[in-house]
């Protein structure tokens, strides 16, 4: 794994890590899944170092997602809930008049599945990154 890869998964572990001590908190949903959210950026972000593709400077994970996709690699993971998940992280950030989300700010349970989501990508990044010894 290239040593810069190994920095973005460290910094997705500690997003994951911020998620899960906030995560039955029902006032603090939105921060759970802004931290959610940053886990699957980083990791995406360490797969995309570690094919030594240029990170572009962006937090959309659907676009993070499909540069991974176009270099060969393919996510068994919950396409709709990660469309979920990027569309709370700008609200999440700077409220909109319309509230957080469609269905409004996410609840405790949403916010269980946005953290499992990120913990899943984020072992199936480590795995993947750990298979290839670069």
């Amino acid at each position: 794994m290239r040593k810069q890869a190994k920095i973005w998964l460290s910094f997705a572990e500690t997003d994951l890590l911020t998620a899960e001590k906030l995560l039955n908190d029902e006032r603090l949903t939105q921060s759970v899944a802004f931290h959610c959210h940053q886990a699957i950026e980083k990791s995406f972000k360490a797969i995309l170092e570690n094919k030594m593709i240029n990170i572009p400077r962006i937090h959309d994970l659907i676009r993070l997602y499909n540069l991974i996709e176009e270099s060969g690699i393919e996510l068994d993971i919950e396409k709709d809930l990660l469309l979920q998940v990027n569309d709370v992280y700008i609200d999440s950030r700077y409220p909109a008049d319309t509230g957080l989300i469609p269905q409004g700010k996410p609840s405790v349970q949403k916010g269980k599945e946005f953290y499992n989501l990120a913990k899943e990508i984020y072992l199936i990044t480590t795995s993947l990154l750990s298979e290839n010894k670069d």
